[in-house]
């Protein structure tokens, strides 16, 4: 009798062979041996039989035992990130689907479990946006898009002005409210094509395809002003203001690669926030390179709020 044919009937007798020797179901010493015994001597395509009882497809040894290292690695990558166990089979499908793409998922667990378990760790436990994973990912493939088609996009970088006060005065809980509350509106005032992520801490961003520095730069203001004017509800009844400062910057304008177009729109940030807090800045070629310089526009100014700022030689009234 093959080994392979023994895995299939250990299986057929409610045993998941795979799951016990990827580590998801814990067995004592005991239950180990018994095991081993009615498995008997292992074959030299031990993990080849491994594999094909996992994917329904053959591989020599040799890559077999490369892959099914990479499926438990991953699986303990996957474990770590969404903080309880998950299946071997939902570890080899995301494994071999998006890391080594060398299967069809179905083949391997329904379809529906693997985008619902995937969904879950490209998502920020706290926020529900993407996680800085699943949002880097993102802005590598709105670029490589860009690149193809041609176009423009736009990236928002979005940070809570003085959140650590926030903290400091109505306790984390509170700032989490906060954050979550602004991750919220964040989503609802944006596009469906448009992709949100936490960045980090309390920096959020934004990617905004087929959209250029100006369209962009209202949807900041919009939301600058919907932030500045409701107040955010807290769980101890109270209402905390908040405002926020972001930062702009547009491909291929402000940078080619990602790191670049994330760095100008940093650069940008730090702008808004020197100018006061509650301000948006757009990075812009300067006339000096190779810095890049920012210009500076109000969320009032957007929406006809501000009347404009009065020349050197004129009263101010």
């Amino acid at each position: 009798m093959s080994q392979l044919h023994r895995f299939r009937e250990l299986e057929a007798q409610g045993i998941d062979i795979l799951s016990i020797l990827a580590g998801d179901r814990g067995v004592d010493d005991e239950q180990l041996k018994l095991l081993l015994d009615r498995l008997g001597p292992l074959g030299e395509e031990y993990h080849s039989d491994l594999m094909e009882l996992l994917t329904h497809r053959r591989f020599d040894e040799t890559e077999a035992l490369g892959l099914w290292k990479g499926v438990v690695r991953h699986k303990r990558k996957m474990e770590t990130a969404l903080g309880r166990v998950v299946g071997v089979r939902v570890a080899a499908a995301d494994y071999l689907t998006n890391r080594r793409p060398l299967l069809e998922a179905p083949r391997i667990v329904p379809r529906q479990e693997m985008e619902q378990l995937l969904s879950q760790v490209n998502l920020d436990v706290l926020t529900g946006l993407r996680n800085r994973r699943s949002i880097d990912e993102a802005l590598r493939l709105e670029m490589q898009r860009t690149r193809r088609y041609g176009g423009v996009f736009t990236v928002l970088l979005i940070d809570l002005d003085h959140f650590k006060g926030i903290n400091d005065q109505q306790g984390h809980v509170a700032g989490d409210e906060v954050l979550v509350e602004i991750s919220r509106r964040i989503q609802s005032a944006c596009r469906e094509t448009a992709t949100a992520g936490r960045w980090g801490g309390d920096e959020l961003l934004v990617i905004l395809p087929q959209t250029g520095p100006i369209d962009a730069g209202i949807l900041s203001g919009r939301l600058r002003h919907d932030v500045r004017h409701r107040p955010i509800a807290l769980h101890n009844g109270e209402f905390q203001d908040v405002t926020i400062s972001i930062g702009i910057s547009s491909y291929p304008e402000h940078g080619t690669v990602a790191q670049e177009l994330v760095d100008s729109a940093s650069s940008a940030l730090r702008q808004a926030k020197k100018s006061g807090r509650d301000a948006e800045a757009v990075a812009g070629v300067t006339s000096s390179p190779p810095g890049r310089g920012t210009q500076m526009r109000s969320s009032r100014q957007f929406l006809g709020e501000d009347s404009p700022p009065p020349r050197g030689d004129e009263p101010q009234r």
